[in-house]
């Protein structure tokens, strides 16, 4: 079954590449940043209006997840064993923000502390469920995740 989700079939397949490669590899899967919010939401935005697609976000601050790949990068979990001379390591790191909620929800919230979505000002922000239910009930928040420190009010300021 082809799936309509383009880009996420294609970080699945690039993934896989690099898991059969005999060229060590370490994976970071991030969620969206700060950032992605109210330019996102800049796009979806129509006069009066911006219609989210529904989806539950655990934003986290672009530095801290650049410090995170840095880190996977320069010190991979574990050296090889002696039995796994000759083999290729692939590992997979995830990284989130510390708090979950709706792409929306954070929209209003960047609204209310008087900030503004991509240049819009929308007075009103709906949800429409048009990526899924896998993602609008957190399929692109890893569970076993490091949890950067920044919270979205603290990145409101």
């Amino acid at each position: 079954m082809k799936s309509r989700y383009g880009y996420y079939n294609g970080k699945a397949v690039q993934q896989s590449i690099y898991q059969q490669s005999p060229v060590p590899s370490v994976t970071v899967r991030s969620t969206q940043w700060f950032d992605f919010v109210p330019a996102t939401m800049g796009m979806v935005s129509r006069g009066p209006v911006a219609l989210a697609p529904t989806m539950l976000i655990a934003p986290a601050l672009r530095e801290e997840v650049a410090d995170f790949v840095a880190d996977a990068a320069a010190s991979p979990d574990s050296p090889p064993s002696p039995a796994s001379v000759g083999e290729a390591r692939h590992e997979i790191r995830a990284v989130r923000g510390p708090e979950a909620d709706t792409i929306a929800n954070f929209a209003r919230r960047i609204l209310a502390a008087g900030g503004d979505l991509g240049g819009q000002r929308p007075a009103t922000v709906k949800e429409a469920p048009y990526l899924g239910r896998g993602i609008a009930n957190g399929g692109l928040i890893p569970q076993d995740a490091f949890v950067t420190a920044t919270r979205f009010e603290d990145w409101l300021g």
